[in-house]
């Protein structure tokens, strides 16, 4: 079984959430597909040194879902590509459990296809609720095994009880805001879910 780390929408926290797993217990990481000029890896790298990276299975130039990049750079994707036979791997997606990346496969797809429980990412800011609600019941209607929610930054107790309370779904942690990542990153228990899943 593997650990699929999905975002509500673009800039949720996956990478973060990501190295924060990465950083705790040695395991091999894999982000799905890269767009944009940014390399993810490198933030797992960089807190998580003693992780396996393995290659994308797409690398693609412009900011767009995989779809319209793809489309851009005249690039067909063979959606076996994601059909791995991976065990014990830190996958991460790309945006949202909607994003398309072939005339006929989303993102939530490729989730199908890696043996994965999910871990939802999602930023603290206004409509955090909503977000996470949809892509809950999104996942559910697919029979998509969810593992928890990680929120990125800061949130209240009383959000975070409603969160769980209608989504029936576990807040794995809370990651704060900080500019010292690593210092983070050790301050915050690592919940058994993870490890069971991963060790």
């Amino acid at each position: 079984m593997n650990i699929f780390v999905t975002g509500t929408d673009t800039n949720a926290g996956k990478t973060t959430v990501a190295a924060w797993i990465c950083s705790k217990i040695r395991t091999t990481y894999w982000k799905l597909i890269q767009t944009g000029d940014t390399s993810d890896f490198e933030i797992i790298r960089r807190f998580a040194p003693g992780t396996k990276i393995l290659p994308e299975a797409y690398r693609l130039r412009a900011p767009l879902s995989a779809y319209d990049a793809a489309k851009k750079e005249n690039i067909v994707i063979d959606v076996e590509r994601f059909r791995v036979n991976f065990d014990k791997v830190v996958i991460e997606g790309a945006g949202g459990i909607f994003v398309p990346i072939t005339d006929n496969f989303l993102m939530i797809d490729a989730m199908k296809c890696t043996n994965s429980q999910v871990v939802i990412a999602v930023r603290a800011k206004l409509g955090i609720i909503n977000h996470i609600l949809l892509t809950v019941s999104a996942l559910k209607a697919n029979f998509i095994p969810i593992l928890g929610i990680v929120i990125c930054g800061d949130l209240t107790d009383d959000i975070q009880l409603t969160i769980e309370h209608f989504s029936s779904e576990k807040i794995l942690a809370v990651l704060p805001e900080s500019e010292n990542l690593q210092e983070m990153f050790n301050s915050i228990p690592f919940p058994q879910q993870i490890l069971k899943v991963l060790s």
